[in-house]
């Protein structure tokens, strides 16, 4: 590609922070992505730029220009993303001046969200749901994914906008969520492990691309960051596991009812995948993804889910987990660098689910709170195992998808 001819530094600044600032909110992706975007647009401009991206703050200069930036990183709305790719190649095409690149970062900044909140609380309706089948492919998973997802979504929703009620909103949804459940268990309304039928809805709040993200930036080199990823990650699972372990305790449910066998599903494996198929529509609506971006967010989550299957059967779950994301990262950056398909990041999220060790990390934080320190320390080792799986299948997929694969996931 071509750049655009030198441009004015004091246009090419103003962009930059613009664009520093939109990466910032949305920076799961990898600190070091975004400073390859970064210099990009300015190298396309025909300026240098030293820019360093931490996980809530970020510092460019241009000449003797300085900015510094902080926030606290969020999945971004998807169609947004998928618009700044398209921003990101009239720069480098030649097309937009920095002048209209930034008008149209700012003006795609002040977009309404593309669904409104009955779709967004759907949204997070189906992703429980398609997310308890996975676990557990039963009618009775199907309406309590129901209901405790609706009571999510009504949660999120309405704190959207509301910081405090966003701080606070996976605890609420622990507690609510794992009351209802054990409610529902103790009056015989749900047959087996109140656990599998909780965690579906809470799956939300799981934080998985901070994980995923944190395996990543650890594996490259990127302590920093990896840590401070990793940090707020567990801290978000103990706060989680906290709400389930304090609605345990006042519903006086004994602590070896909550992981017992259970139900071991009365609907076939095509509930499994049409399970999926469900959980990738949650995250369109959710997220704010583009309907014409569905399909190919679908193909990597039905591809991803397969090849973890496949890779476990095998060899165990760590290798399938790592199996899984060696495909994901080589589909969705092979796919993603095509101009007219979805970036690799709306491409890749609904599979940084699907690998998520959060839900080890959740079962083994409650277990270790419940009293029962072996088993919990267990499921916690086993995250640990399933991130360092998750860091090196993605790098491994980077390599082979090609040397620019981890510079440009745009």
């Amino acid at each position: 590609m071509t750049g655009a001819a030198t441009a004015p530094a004091d246009e090419v600044f103003a962009l930059v922070e613009d664009l520093v600032r939109t990466l910032l909110h949305g920076s799961y992706e990898g600190t070091y992505t975004c400073e390859n975007l970064v210099k990009g647009v300015a190298a396309a401009y025909g300026h240098d730029v030293e820019v360093t991206f931490l996980a809530d703050s970020a510092v460019v200069t241009l000449g003797m220009r300085t900015a510094s930036f902080s926030a606290t990183p969020d999945v971004p709305p998807l169609d947004r993303i998928s618009r700044l790719k398209r921003i990101l190649i009239g720069v480098h095409d030649g097309s937009l001046s920095p002048v209209e690149a930034r008008a149209r970062l700012r003006a795609d900044a002040a977009r309404p969200p593309r669904w409104s909140k009955p779709w967004q609380v759907l949204g997070l309706v189906l992703f429980s749901i398609g997310f308890g089948v996975s676990l557990q492919a039963s009618w009775q998973q199907v309406a309590t994914c129901t209901v405790t997802g609706l009571l999510v979504g009504l949660l999120v929703v309405a704190g959207r906008g509301k910081l405090w009620l966003t701080l606070a909103s996976p605890l609420l949804g622990s507690i609510v969520v794992s009351s209802v459940v054990l409610f529902a268990h103790e009056r015989d309304w749900v047959t087996g492990a109140p656990i599998p039928l909780i965690m579906p809805a809470l799956f939300y709040f799981i934080p998985g691309d901070a994980l995923s993200a944190a395996s990543l930036e650890l594996v490259v080199g990127r302590m920093t960051a990896g840590t401070a990823r990793l940090v707020y990650a567990l801290v978000t699972l103990l706060v989680l596991a906290f709400g389930a372990t304090l609605a345990t305790f006042v519903a006086d449910v004994p602590h070896q009812d909550l992981f017992d066998s259970g139900d071991g599903g009365n609907l076939g494996r095509w509930a499994v995948w049409c399970g999926w198929i469900l959980f990738t529509v949650g995250i369109m609506l959710a997220f704010s993804m583009s309907p014409r971006d569905l399909p190919w967010a679908l193909l990597v989550v039905l591809v991803t889910v397969a090849a973890v299957q496949l890779g476990t059967r095998a060899f165990g779950d760590p290798t399938g987990t790592f199996v899984g994301a060696v495909v994901m990262t080589v589909i969705a950056l092979t796919l993603g660098r095509s101009r007219r398909l979805p970036p690799a990041y709306v491409l890749h999220l609904g599979a940084f689910y699907v690998l998520t060790p959060g839900a080890h990390g959740l079962r083994g934080l409650e277990t270790w709170l419940g009293g029962d320190q072996v088993d919990g320390l267990t499921d916690i080792a086993s995250m640990a195992q399933l991130l360092m799986a998750i860091g090196l299948g993605m790098l491994v997929g980077a390599i082979l998808a090609g040397p620019k694969a981890l510079r440009n996931t745009l």
